[in-house]
């Protein structure tokens, strides 16, 4: 019989997949989500045709194989396996290398990565001793290595020009985390050749960009569809090195759809683009190459000896983990890993759901998951609601690691998924909903889809917990402080609350990223007079007295990891220690070690123990 709580923990997931310059051969990673200290990463080559590749010669990537968990290097292998492994950079580095590109001849690399330099090891002080992250050159043949960009500004994304002759390159002012928000981000370009010689300034962008990708004379990004605004869309842009001004131009995408990742292929621009539920491939002209209601985990495409597009993806659905497939240029689709070989049958069944918000002015999109051997109709059911809020989930595996979606399906409860107003894939002004939006627009937006499961008879009214991560676990401690206050008839029985916020005016002082949960919450206290309570609208600590005197709040469990620096454990601890002076029935785990992302195995396989415990004893 399978053990499908170990399977799950077991299984690694494919990552970094990337084609060959001819479209015949594939090579990605694959490692387990919860780390042991036994288990490694993996590279997987395959062939998509059914001869081998005549080019890839060698394939480069990234290890701590010189110090476990406290090294990253640079390594070189052939394919034909002829030669050890060889390491370009030093194996005992400590600093990580962020990013890592060929030239388009193959002979260098070019990486990110900051100067090893010891640590001071008593004081941080702000400002000094940062990390910048230098654009680095190396030549695999002799090992020479050589910095291209200016030593003082922080690199965090290049690209090659076509003929490998120049690089883009964007730069932050400084490391710190905010640097992209408070100023915003630099593109600009060197010459490879020319050792000593300034860089070229293109453009300034007022908030940071991704996905930088050089064709032809135009240089392309991803950034915010409204620039200055962070809670709202992306689109590609593009700047044109012909134009005597330099002016940055939207060229795509943002009004009724987004922007999620840039590709190169051949001399065209693939991009990848959520709309509503579905997921896109399509060229900038808006070719779509490849579309399903799946969501791509990663992609990349080539040109082959042809001239026709091959595509490689990852993906998988409630019923399958994540794969790597490939598309022909003949459209054929093509499965190349097998690392869910044990997931064979289809135990779930996904339907795609639309209803409107309460107040009808907008349509919400989200998913019912139940599962297929149900032996009643409405059946008990978990409110799963994603983080972001700038996040959508469409039809995937298991899209929020922390609650084991594939394990609650297994055990029979049905599980809600809502694409709530702010979330990503319906364009520029659905995204803009969280600015100043926080418990406005956003929990409303719940319960009126839990409303609408519950009328088609999928969820069991009597039967029903909210639960959720960061963003969702601070709907789930919202939701549990307005319990039942809609006045449609049902109430939670149950709260789960991981890595949740409680307070967003704290948040801004608190948190990495201070300055976005700012303008989540409606603007900085140190912006908005004493008087301006508009950003208690998201507090469920400022509704929790209330809420405690109407017995209104269900039984909680409340997750958190005690070095999370996103959302700090003072969040929860806050909301704890109102729980505990009233009285109410609640659990609170506090994960050692862990961020706001959990990584270690232990702490995987009490989660699942303790959400699947909780969610039976709840909903029994």
């Amino acid at each position: 019989m399978i053990d499908y709580a170990k399977e799950l923990l077991d299984l690694e997931y494919p990552t970094g997949v990337r084609l060959s310059p001819d479209a015949m051969s594939v090579v990605y990673s694959a490692k387990p989500k919860w780390k042991s200290t036994e288990e490694v990463s993996s590279i997987w080559v395959g062939n998509t045709q059914s001869h081998k590749s005549t080019h890839s010669e060698y394939i480069a990537f990234l290890s701590d194989r010189g110090n476990l968990g406290n090294s990253c290097a640079l390594y070189l292998c052939r394919l034909d396996g002829q030669r050890e492994t060889k390491a370009l950079t030093p194996p005992t580095n400590k600093k990580s290398i962020s990013k890592f590109e060929f030239s388009p001849d193959g002979k260098h690399i070019a990486f990110l990565a900051a100067a090893e330099k010891e640590q001071n090891e008593v004081v941080d002080v702000w400002n000094q001793g940062w990390d910048y992250a230098n654009l680095h050159l190396i030549d695999i043949e002799s090992g020479s290595t050589r910095v291209l960009a200016p030593e003082d500004v922080h690199v965090v994304d290049f690209s090659w020009s076509e003929d490998g002759s120049q690089m883009a390159y964007v730069t932050h002012r400084s490391p710190d985390i905010e640097s992209g928000w408070l100023h915003g981000a630099t593109i600009s370009t060197v010459e490879i050749a020319a050792i000593g010689v300034g860089a070229r300034t293109l453009c300034h962008v007022p908030r940071e960009v991704s996905d930088l990708t050089w064709i032809r004379s135009d240089i392309y990004f991803i950034a915010y569809s409204t620039p200055t605004d962070i809670n709202t869309s992306r689109s590609v842009y593009s700047v044109n090195l012909l134009d005597k001004d330099k002016s940055v131009t939207k060229v795509a995408h943002g009004v009724d759809d987004c922007a999620a990742g840039l590709r190169k292929v051949g001399g065209d621009l693939l991009v990848h683009v959520q709309r509503g539920m579905e997921d896109q491939l399509r060229l900038l002209n808006s070719t779509i190459l490849y579309r399903e209601k799946k969501c791509i985990l990663s992609f990349d495409a080539t040109v082959d000896v042809d001239g026709k597009i091959g595509l490689v993806f990852v993906q998988g659905s409630v019923n399958r983990p994540p794969e790597v497939f490939w598309t022909s240029p003949a459209g054929d689709l093509a499965q190349l890993s097998n690392h869910g070989k044990v997931w064979t049958k289809e135990y779930n069944t996904c339907t795609f759901i639309e209803c409107q918000t309460l107040d009808g002015t907008e349509k919400l999109e989200g998913m019912f998951l139940g599962p297929a051997n149900a032996t009643e109709k409405s059946v008990p059911t978990i409110v799963l609601i994603h983080g972001g809020p700038y996040w959508r989930v469409t039809d995937s595996f298991n899209f929020l690691d922390h609650f084991f979606m594939p394990q609650l399906l297994h055990k029979g409860f049905g599980i809600l998924i809502p694409n709530y107003r702010g979330s990503s894939g319906r364009g520029e002004r659905f995204a803009r909903y969280s600015s100043g939006g926080m418990g406005i627009y956003d929990e409303p937006d719940i319960v009126a889809m839990t409303q609408y499961v519950i009328t088609q008879k999928l969820a069991d009214p009597l039967r029903l917990i909210v639960a959720g991560k960061s963003q969702g676990g601070f709907l789930s401690y919202l939701l549990s402080v307005r319990n039942g206050t809609h006045g449609l008839g049902w109430r939670f029985q149950g709260a789960i609350a991981c890595a949740g916020v409680t307070d967003w005016d704290t948040m801004s002082m608190s948190s990495d990223i201070g300055y976005a949960q700012a303008d989540l919450a409606g603007g900085a206290p140190w912006n908005i007079h004493k008087s301006d309570v508009r950003t208690r609208a998201g507090s469920a600590i400022w509704e929790f007295r209330d809420a405690a005197r109407e017995r209104r709040i269900p039984p909680m469990l409340l997750l958190h990891g005690n070095e999370d620096k996103r959302v700090p454990i003072s969040q929860a601890v806050g909301f704890r220690r109102a729980l505990d002076e009233v009285g109410l029935p609640f659990q609170f785990a506090v994960y050692r070690g862990e961020g706001h992302f959990f990584q270690k195995r232990k702490s995987a396989e009490d989660l699942m123990e303790r959400i699947v415990r909780f969610v039976t004893k709840t909903l029994a």
